[in-house]
């Protein structure tokens, strides 16, 4: 019962943030901005990210949603909500307007190590823009995770990124990447000692922009190789 309850809590906050930016869309996005976060205690100071709705945004999220830490732990606040929201709409209204207003803002704050969608995930039409961000600002580091395994590989049979983005397959149990292409890979370690990746990995140690300066984490992953992450 307990469980039922706790998902249709992470659900009905999901549903909220869609309805907000329903009113965005009815309004119009003209008027709105998307949002680029400076660096926190868990990213570091030198990590920006930006984010959409998790869940809403996800392309394959069923087997990680009830357990996902971007809606327990960022969804639930209005501010960071808003600003989601926000994203959203823009991205699905204006999709190459979100991609000039992010890379506008690289250049602005002079960002060198950038995490797309700490919630919510890209899709076929977003790699195109990746890469010619990356191609934008070669000084800038681009970091992001993805469940979205169908399109990312689509993607890569065609094209491929600068050496500048580090694109990374994200694993769950029940939800193992199809990687013919042979991407690092960042898997799970759960509460009960379980984990979706058997070889030997790297550990998170939890800050992104130090991970970055001393070469420790998922910035300098290298094919085949994987990260590991705490439960969280």
């Amino acid at each position: 019962m307990a469980a039922n309850w706790k998902f249709e809590k992470v659900v009905n906050m999901v549903k909220k943030a869609v309805q907000e930016k329903q009113e965005i869309i009815n309004e119009g996005v003209d008027n709105y901005h998307v949002r680029l976060i400076p660096g926190n205690s868990k990213t570091g100071k030198t990590t920006w990210t930006v984010s959409l709705i998790p869940g809403h945004d996800c392309q394959n999220c069923k087997h990680c949603l009830n357990g996902c830490y971007d809606i327990k732990a960022d969804l639930i606040h209005p501010s960071c909500r808003k600003y989601r929201v926000i994203n959203s709409a823009i991205h699905e209204k204006d999709l190459e307007r979100y991609w000039k207003e992010i890379s506008d803002q690289c250049e602005e704050n002079g960002i060198i190590l950038l995490r797309i969608n700490v919630g919510g995930d890209l899709a076929y039409e977003d790699f195109p823009y990746v890469k010619n961000l990356a191609k934008e600002h070669p000084k800038m580091k681009i970091l992001f995770f993805t469940k979205n395994y169908t399109d990312l590989n689509r993607f890569l049979d065609e094209d491929q990124f600068p050496e500048n983005v580090q694109a990374i397959m994200s694993g769950w149990k029940n939800c193992q990447p199809v990687n013919p292409h042979q991407l690092p890979e960042a898997h799970v370690l759960y509460a009960d000692g379980t984990r979706t990746w058997d070889k030997t990995a790297k550990y998170c140690p939890g800050n992104c922009s130090k991970c970055y300066l001393k070469e420790l984490g998922c910035w300098d992953l290298k094919k085949g190789e994987a990260v590991v992450f705490n439960e969280h």
